[in-house]
């Protein structure tokens, strides 16, 4: 008897969740009517956010345009610095030469007439220059 009693429990605790589960909810027009309104705000709110991406990409093309050019002013400004030094330096490197070249002319003649003139090599050494 016991074990009767104990199937026919088990039977009964097996179809309890069978019917409450068989319970649905009713899907009305209101619910289609909000959920095509949802989806129309979610497509408005897409469209709002591609109209402020594609502003914010319009912002960075200005921005890398802008920063080009200051990047190829720079480099025209480093070039003009190196080009103007340049042409600075080259007058005064030519007459750094000349003068260089006349100074050695000058010791070469000093020397010469250092060995005719013992006054003069005196004169020399104690000025340093023999």
């Amino acid at each position: 008897m016991k074990t009767q009693f104990f199937l026919l429990l088990m039977l009964l605790s097996a179809t309890f969740p069978t019917f409450s589960q068989v319970n649905e909810v009713p899907f009305t027009l209101d619910d289609r009517d909000r959920i095509i309104r949802t989806e129309e705000q979610v497509n408005s709110l897409r469209n709002e956010m591609n109209a402020k991406f594609e502003a914010v990409d319009q912002r960075f093309e200005t921005l890398n345009w802008g920063i080009g050019i200051l990047v190829a002013l720079m480099l025209f400004l480093l070039g003009y610095i190196i080009w103007d030094r340049r042409t600075a330096l080259n007058p005064i490197q030519v007459k750094t030469i000349i003068l260089e070249e006349r100074v050695r002319k000058l010791e070469h003649i000093s020397k010469e007439q250092a060995k005719k003139d013992p006054v003069f090599a005196e004169l020399l050494r104690a000025a340093g220059l023999l």
